[in-house]
């Protein structure tokens, strides 16, 4: 055999494992001995720990996934002390992995930054050569490491990014896509035919990865609403999903499948919403490809860089949407095939076969394994609430006021010491204020909580308050225990969460987890707002009301009714703002 080499991926949605199959399957023919690790497994407990944390943030949470990504952007300030961290708790398993190997390969981010780490050491490194193969459009900076050897990309573009990170040789052989999406591909009729789908008419094929994360309801039914493309959603393993979906008329929902490759020789174009294998493999197929509605973080700017590549199109909105399918089907010949003109398995072989295997390392002290996992679970604590602290600051936590609409949204903010008599709960509902209740209050006087909502206001959660000063799992306004007292209070769950000017991540995480929208506004002092304040269509204002008495508040909110009205705007309930 030509050398040996490791291949490390992980389990985080299917990319990253398919194209360490391919690129295996590519190197065993050509006479390269090779074996595949799971990154994950190289600290189990840990591992485990960070794919709960990658699936709640992109199910429950994607705000904070978006922050946490932008977030290593800021240079090596984050980036060099989270590859320690990460060598230390990773790194001894995967020097003994590479035990015997001529070349190490990382088709997964964060196992590229500890091999380039690695292989930098003078002491206890990896004297093997080591690359990494990007699976994205886009090169996080947690993707590459000026310490790897070179640097393989889907896209010139892509690798001009990875060159100038790293300063290192970087080349753009193509993605890494089974030999079925290029060759032996059945026609579009007998495709349609052996997969019982309807012989006329275009079909847009709808993808969201292996886990079926992100908005594929929405783009079902905006496919569905065009009345020209059969949307054909596959949900990979979320069976919830593809049962939703499956109720619903005008489209047909799938499940895991093997059939990939018939699925897009049957279809006119691929609808997807995350840059990933999927993708790679319509663009290996000659399928046109359109994102539509992207997840957050890593989906996004694959969306950005791909449009910006001239691969495929970012529609915005159900009219964009509609203007880009059509551009897709009618383009004389999709620019996906181009991308494939070289093979990454010949750059990796060069590299195996010029070096000796890597010599087996040798045990690292207990402690030292014991103090790396702590320091990797403070750091993964702590980088989530940096995270989430850096969404709020850029306001990716808010829901969003309709466009262009005259409108402005009012709520006023209750505590324990604030009266509420029938004559308040009148008020608010009529002028379509919103009640912003702390749990304490719901839970010493549920009755006037109860007034509340069977007035017609609509009832938001204000967190517990005061917000305690130290916490660590739990939130510093105890969303969670407001929330159930409100609940209690009203028989139903609140659908709004505002946070006071001390806004925690953690509180906007636990929010989020129990569905309830996040709303910030400018904070208004019970007295009324200053003379010039700027009062403006689509402005969230919530007045301070927690000691103030009854006439304060009908003061307050009389003063700022007439001040939009002399504006023009008129009053909303917080309950009609659009969702992000």
């Amino acid at each position: 055999m030509a050398g040996r080499v490791l291949v490390i991926s992980a389990r985080m949605g299917a990319g990253h494992d398919g194209a360490a199959a391919e690129l295996c399957r590519r190197l065993e023919a050509r006479g390269v001995a090779t074996h595949t690790v799971d990154f994950l497994d190289a600290a189990p407990v840990v591992g485990r720990l960070m794919k709960a944390v990658y699936e709640l943030w992109l199910r429950a949470t994607p705000w904070a996934y978006e922050a946490a990504y932008r977030l290593w952007f800021l240079g090596p300030v984050l980036c060099a002390p989270l590859a320690g961290v990460l060598t230390l708790v990773f790194g001894r398993r995967i020097r003994r992995w590479a035990g015997g190997a001529t070349a190490v390969v990382a088709t997964y981010p964060l196992a590229s930054v500890v091999l380039g780490r690695l292989r930098r050491r003078r002491w206890h490194g990896l004297p093997v050569p080591t690359a990494t193969f990007v699976t994205d459009f886009a090169v996080h900076p947690l993707w590459v490491h000026r310490g790897n050897d070179l640097n393989l990309c889907v896209h010139d573009q892509a690798a001009d990014q990875a060159a100038r990170a790293t300063g290192r040789p970087a080349r753009a052989p193509g993605p890494l896509v089974d030999s079925r999406f290029r060759t032996a591909l059945p026609d579009r009729a007998r495709a349609r035919e052996a997969l019982g789908l309807p012989a006329e008419g275009r079909i847009a094929l709808v993808v969201a990865g292996s886990w079926g994360v992100g908005e594929l309801e929405a783009t079902f039914d905006s496919l569905v609403a065009t009345g020209r493309y059969l949307p054909v959603a596959v949900c990979g393993r979320n069976e919830r999903l593809r049962r939703r979906l499956a109720q619903r008329k005008g489209g047909i929902a799938l499940g895991w499948t093997d059939a990939m490759p018939t699925l897009m020789a049957a279809s006119d174009v691929l609808v997807q919403n995350a840059g990933g294998l999927t993708c790679m493999e319509a663009l290996a197929a000659g399928l046109p490809v359109v994102t539509f509605r992207p997840i957050p973080g890593h989906g996004r700017q694959n969306a950005l860089d791909m449009e910006r590549a001239g691969v495929a199109p970012l529609a915005a909105g159900p009219t964009g949407l509609v203007a880009a399918l059509d551009r897709a089907v009618a383009a004389p010949v999709p620019p996906g095939p181009t991308l494939f003109r070289g093979d990454a398995a010949t750059d990796v072989s060069e590299l195996a076969r010029s070096c000796a295997p890597a010599p087996l390392p040798r045990t690292s002290p207990v402690l030292v394994r014991a103090a790396a996992v702590a320091l990797a679970a403070a750091a993964a604590y702590s980088g989530l609430n940096i995270g989430a602290d850096a969404a709020t600051a850029a306001g990716l936590d808010q829901a969003k006021p309709v466009p262009d609409a005259r409108v402005a949204y009012l709520a006023v903010r209750l505590g324990p010491a604030t009266p509420i008599g029938p004559g308040l709960a009148r008020l608010l509902a009529r002028d379509h204020v919103t009640a912003v209740v702390e749990g304490r209050l719901a839970a010493a006087r549920p009755g006037d909580v109860r007034r509340l909502a069977a007035a017609g206001v609509t009832v938001a959660n204000g967190g517990w308050r005061p917000e305690e000063d130290l916490h660590v799992l739990a939130p510093g306004d105890n969303v969670t225990s407001s929330a159930e007292a409100i609940t209690r209070a009203t028989g139903r769950r609140p659908a709004l969460y505002v946070p006071g000017p001390q806004v925690s991540g953690t509180d906007l995480a636990f929010a989020s987890s129990l569905d309830e929208r996040i709303v910030r506004g400018a904070q208004v002092p019970i007295r009324g707002p200053r003379a010039g304040s700027g009062l403006h269509r689509g402005g969230v204002y919530v007045v301070d009301a927690e000691h103030a008495t009854g006439a304060q508040v009908t003061r307050v909110i009389a003063t700022l009714h007439l001040a939009l009205a002399t504006r023009g705007i008129i009053v909303a309930p917080l309950s009609s703002l659009w969702p992000t």
